[in-house]
């Protein structure tokens, strides 16, 4: 078996669902499967681009969910690429295409591994794969798939996307995702007037300054009632896996951190975050003017166990002195798996014997994903994010788009590691 000939093989093939693409790449991996005597099937359910199911049943007690998308983002601007995205080439070890990061990579890195295991008559547990062509959008029909599906996909464990190497190179474990809480707080009066009127009369933006000022103080603490009372903060267990050298987070975000501390931080705690603000005039030169209209963009972004919906009601009453309307833009549920579940012991067990390092493991991304859901209609507690091939240089949903080659192995050794352990053998 060729590995890095099949997967070229996927990677030259457009699944880029912003454009409406990705039908061909799903019908590339039934087909691939069958082709190994694995049970698949496209389902086209309610999106455009199809699910891919399939099955690999071994008659165990224990059951695994993979999780993969096969969609990936638009390559532009072409002309910062220094190789065609959708021909990929392999040069000073890397390898370079659109989506080999994310996710095409460790799907087949996955797949790969599995087979292995299953010519060595090494597969002890039954396997579910489960793949996705409209991640890269916001999966808009996920939920209603799930309604449907969600027998189908019943498991005891579920193994997403993959998260590959940490900032340090070590394997990186993700448990969890912070859920999201998007808002626009709007203010507005009949017409504009002129700014002589104003002793008596009401300024939009005014209202959103206050209100905005009144959300959060200096150090960052969100001021809104009852805000941090069901947060699950890190035990010091989950802690002793966040030790990263703050250089690290400086290089991502070009900011001079502080404290050794940020990288708990940013794992551990929720946000309140302005996206923008509009009102008034902003064009060249002075207009004396009351704006008749204001807005901004909020979004919060929140930790186990906190409940979107509640905040939402708490930010309503809490605001609403200053007469504003609030409308919601997204909501999405926190989730996290524990360290101490049988998942994550499996992934830092077989992480530790293929890298031989310690993994770093996330209690949950700083990012928001759909976890929960999937969590909620499959009735599942134990998800979590490893065995990727992507690394901090990998340039995902950009130009230039890698990976090692050496990853790409390695994350095949992980996998079968990881499918040993999982299944008790």
């Amino acid at each position: 078996m060729d590995y890095l000939k099949d997967l070229f093989e996927f990677l030259k093939i457009d699944t880029t669902s912003a454009k409406g693409k990705g039908e061909e790449g799903a019908k590339f991996l039934v087909d691939y499967l069958k082709d190994y005597g694995i049970d698949a099937q496209l389902v086209k359910h309610k999106s455009k681009n199809p699910y891919v199911y399939a099955e690999i049943n071994v008659k165990s007690d224990k059951t695994l969910l993979v999780y993969n998308h096969y969609d990936v983002q638009p390559v532009e601007p072409l002309d910062k690429w220094e190789s065609d995205p959708f021909n990929p080439v392999i040069k000073n070890g890397k390898i370079y295409a659109r989506g080999v990061g994310d996710d095409k990579g460790t799907l087949m890195a996955r797949i790969h591994a599995l087979l292995e295991l299953i010519k060595e008559g090494k597969l002890k547990i039954n396997v579910k794969l489960f793949y996705e062509g409209e991640e890269e959008i916001g999966s808009p029909n996920m939920e209603e798939f799930l309604k449907s599906y969600s027998g189908l996909l019943k498991s005891d464990y579920i193994l997403w996307e993959g998260s590959g190497r940490a900032p340090n190179g070590s394997p990186q474990i993700v448990l969890g995702v912070k859920g999201l809480l998007y808002v626009e707080i709007r203010k507005s009066t009949k017409k504009d007037l002129h700014s002589m009127y104003g002793p008596i009369a009401k300024n939009p933006v005014w209202y959103i300054v206050y209100a905005l000022r009144s959300l959060r103080d200096e150090s960052g603490k969100v001021l809104i009632p009852h805000f941090y009372d069901k947060v699950r903060w890190l035990s010091d267990e989950e802690k002793k896996y966040l030790k990263l050298p703050k250089t690290y987070l400086e290089n991502a975000i070009e900011q001079e951190i502080q404290d050794e501390e940020a990288f708990v931080r940013l794992i551990e705690q929720p946000i309140c975050n302005i996206d923008g603000i509009y009102g008034g005039y902003t064009g060249e030169g002075s207009k004396t003017v009351i704006p008749s209209y204001a807005f901004a963009k909020i979004d919060f972004r929140l930790v186990p166990d906190q409940d979107p919906e509640e905040i939402l009601r708490n930010l309503r009453e809490y605001l609403s002195p200053y007469g504003l309307d609030i409308i919601v833009h997204g909501m999405v549920k926190p989730y996290r798996t524990s360290i101490n579940s049988d998942i994550a012991k499996a992934l830092i067990e077989s992480a530790k014997n293929v890298y031989g390092s310690d993994p770093v493991v996330l209690p949950n991304s700083p990012g928001t994903g759909p976890m929960e859901m999937v969590a909620r209609y499959l009735k599942a507690n134990q998800i979590a994010d490893g065995i990727g091939v992507d690394n901090y240089g990998s340039n995902i949903h950009s130009f230039n788009e890698n990976i090692n080659v050496e990853d790409y192995y390695l994350a095949i050794k992980w996998m079968k590691e990881f499918v040993r352990i999982i299944s008790g053998n």
